[in-house]
């Protein structure tokens, strides 16, 4: 009874998670790359390119999304507002998407806005900001969005029969 007790517990000692403990500063994400910011008919359009390491070098696999920041532009981080949240679903996450899209649809028209982007952890750990890049919502001198080509049915053609003419 003793010896498979003293061999359950020493599987049981075996089990767990066998890499060293990270301190926080090296499993932080990288910041987000390559931020920019144009106007659409909808408003402001962020692109930005996906993080996928940690800080320390390791490759991350616990991207948990993105937080947007937007201030008026000239403004200190002091007037910075969050803006949004793209959280990324479990597709986006296992496909990892190079490049994310989000559009600030609450731009005011001809306001000049400053926007930086923070990727996140499911742990709760932030990169550093990406940015600021400046974005300006300017519906009148952004060109429209290509309507789709409706087709309709057309009726059949008619045709003349020389036979039922006689």
């Amino acid at each position: 009874m003793l010896a498979s007790l003293a061999i359950a517990g020493g599987v049981l000692a075996g089990c767990g998670n066998k890499t060293p403990i990270q301190p926080p500063g090296l499993v932080q994400p990288r910041p987000p790359t390559s931020l920019e910011a144009r106007s659409t008919p909808s408003g402001v359009a962020l692109t930005w390119g996906r993080p996928v390491t940690y800080s320390g070098g390791g490759r991350m696999n616990d991207l948990a999304g993105f937080e947007i920041w937007r201030s008026p532009a000239g403004g200190g981080p002091e007037e910075s507002l969050r803006v949004g949240t793209l959280t990324l679903n479990d597709q986006e996450r296992f496909r990892q998407e190079r490049k994310l899209e989000w559009t600030d649809t609450a731009a005011v028209p001809d306001t000049d806005y400053s926007y930086s982007v923070i990727a996140f952890t499911f742990d709760g750990y932030r990169s550093v900001p990406a940015g600021p890049v400046e974005g300006r919502f300017s519906p009148s001198k952004t060109a429209p969005e290509s309507p789709k080509k409706k087709t309709t049915p057309s009726a059949p053609a008619q045709v003349d029969h020389p036979e039922s003419q006689q």
